[in-house]
């Protein structure tokens, strides 16, 4: 797009506006130039000129008669606007009282961008002549507005990716303040919109021009609605349409007046006039504080979760402290990845915990045992056993020599993990129980022995839980894992010298792309990640790195010894 601009217009533009600039810069503008003579021509349609005397007269007679000053009382009714008013070889007392009878809105055009902009004094103008920056501005394809040549790249990159809502909203942003006269959002929106229809140019330079052949009288009626409480006429955009069926309508006054009266009644938050529950999108509308906003969404995601919890349905709930989202779950036992929409923290529906996948809860405890052992001792002793087996393996020995000092990090985390696992496991041994129902771990705090999977049986205490009922006193206790040794869940490891090399058929290394051999190694938090044993300590490595660059906590791999085929030698 940029290389087919005719080069030589561009120039010749630049050269022109260079030329502009000078002229008004250094006061070869009548405005600026006449001001030192004895003449000064006023911006009227004619240009009339007065000499300074009359001129002086004439403006004192507006200040004493408090009335708007024009052109000329008699032969001209240009109405003065206050770049005008500013720009009069006038006394700074004199134009200061005569701005206060100026009632035109209408705008300063600079001879530069060609846009007119608010000027309260000459000071003000000049600046702007000097910072404006209008050359090379191409308009984007997407929004329209204008940009730098160097800089529309970019800009449209980011452009393309919006809603075409954005993009208009990015365009009546743009024009509002350069407008000749003041328009509101509402009024350049209605134009913009009349304009597609008749498929004429979205140029900001056209719509603005069109719009300063107006004057100051808006050429189309602004769309309204009546509020269905209040009855009143309310401008389109001032009214909120809600989702129910019947699309009630209620300006933001009475909208945030239903909600508010609704939370303090503890009610959950609905359409004005019907019983239709409010989203999150929804809320997010009202034109309110920010920090009144956030009371609205907390409050009713609080409803929300209590109204779940209620019934006999089941709930999932964010385990993030700080996070308040709850989600109806449509089967309470059923085990899936959920990833919550407010803060992105991604759990399991069940138990809580960062999700894995081929595992179920109760053995990722074993399993995450088994890995943390692995890292810290097992490994080193596995590889020189099978060194001592093995001439071909010694390679692999080496590399885990050389690849110590890069584990130590993981391995601390890693003993971070365990220690709370263990630390978990033991909480939950002396204080939880499992639900007869869900299986999940259930915390008793106080009260009767009454409970509901999710919540205590009189309420509080809210958690994720399939919503039956059961007596605390009879639920099956909760069994830790043990707190093992490494000693002993190394021989829950086949030794090398006991066995032939084990192939996992039809699974490949997603290192080497090898089928694998000896132990495969799984990574119970990714969907479909395996490597052989000889990949391992590299490729584990690599992708602990990679998961703490994302600030997650510490992928788990789960070690598999045997051929789940029954192929376990060749």
């Amino acid at each position: 797009m940029h290389a087919s601009l005719d080069r030589l217009q561009v120039q010749n533009r630049n050269q022109q506006l260079d030329q502009n600039k000078s002229h008004v810069l250094h006061g070869n503008s009548s405005a600026v130039d006449l001001s030192k003579g004895s003449s000064h021509t006023l911006p009227c349609r004619l240009h009339h000129m007065y000499c300074l005397k009359c001129l002086q007269h004439s403006m004192n007679e507006y200040i004493q008669s408090n009335t708007v000053p024009v052109c000329h009382s008699t032969l001209c009714d240009y109405e003065l606007s206050r770049y005008d008013v500013a720009c009069l070889p006038l006394e700074a007392d004199t134009i200061k009282r005569l701005l206060t009878c100026v009632k035109s809105t209408q705008r300063a055009q600079c001879p530069l961008c060609v846009f007119y902009v608010d000027f309260n004094t000459m000071n003000d103008f000049q600046k702007h002549v000097a910072s404006c920056n209008s050359e090379n501005m191409i308009p984007c394809e997407y929004c329209h507005c204008l940009y730098n040549i160097h800089r529309l790249d970019d800009h449209s990159r980011q452009c393309r990716n919006l809603s075409s809502s954005q993009q208009q909203q990015a365009l009546i942003d743009f024009i509002l303040p350069r407008t000749k006269y003041p328009l509101t959002a509402q009024q350049i929106r209605v134009f913009i919109e009349n304009r597609k229809k008749t498929h004429l140019s979205l140029d900001p330079h056209s719509i603005v021009e069109t719009l300063a052949e107006f004057g100051d009288t808006f050429p189309f009626e602004i769309p309204t609605r009546d509020c269905d409480v209040c009855m009143e006429t309310c401008v389109y955009d001032d009214i909120f349409v809600f989702g129910c069926e019947e699309s009630h309508k209620l300006c933001y006054g009475c909208f945030e007046n239903s909600c508010t009266t609704k939370m303090t009644n503890n009610e959950i938050l609905t359409c004005g006039l019907c019983a239709y529950e409010l989203h999150e999108g929804e809320i997010k509308q009202l034109r309110v504080a920010d920090n009144r906003k956030k009371q609205f969404l907390d409050y009713q995601i609080q409803k929300t979760f209590n109204t779940y919890v209620g019934g006999t349905q089941g709930v999932i709930r964010c385990p993030n402290q700080t996070c308040k989202w709850v989600a109806e779950a449509r089967d309470p036992n059923d085990r899936f990845r959920v990833q919550c929409p407010m803060c992105g923290n991604e759990f399991c529906s069940l138990c809580n915990q960062q999700y894995h996948f081929r595992t179920t809860c109760q053995q990722l405890p074993e399993i995450t045992q088994r890995w943390f052992f692995w890292c810290n001792t097992e490994r080193g002793n596995y590889w020189q056993a099978r060194a001592q087996q093995d001439a071909n393996f010694r390679a692999q020995l080496e590399d885990y020599e050389r690849q110590k000092a890069a584990n130590i990090q993981r391995n601390q985390e890693l003993a971070q993990r365990y220690n709370d696992l263990l630390a978990d496991e033991n909480y939950k041994a002396q204080n939880c129980r499992l639900c007869p129902h869900c299986r999940r771990v259930v915390q008793h705090l106080s009260g009767c022995d009454l409970m509901v999977c999710g919540r205590n049986y009189h309420g509080g205490d809210q958690q994720s839980g399939c919503g039956n009922g059961f007596n605390w006193s009879q639920a099956l206790p909760y069994t830790p894992i043990g707190n093992t040794g490494p000693q002993q869940v190394a021989n829950n490891l086949p030794s090398p010298e006991q066995q032939k090399l084990v192939v996992h058929e039809g699974v490949q290394c997603d290192a080497c792309h090898n089928v694998v051999q000896g132990i495969r190694f799984d990574c119970v938090h990714c969907a479909s990640l395996t490597f052989c044993e000889k990949c391992e300590q590299r490729s584990t490595l690599e992708h602990s790195n990679e998961i703490r660059n994302q600030q997650k906590p510490q992928h788990v791999f789960q070690l598999i010894a045997r051929s789940l085929n029954g192929n376990n030698g060749q």
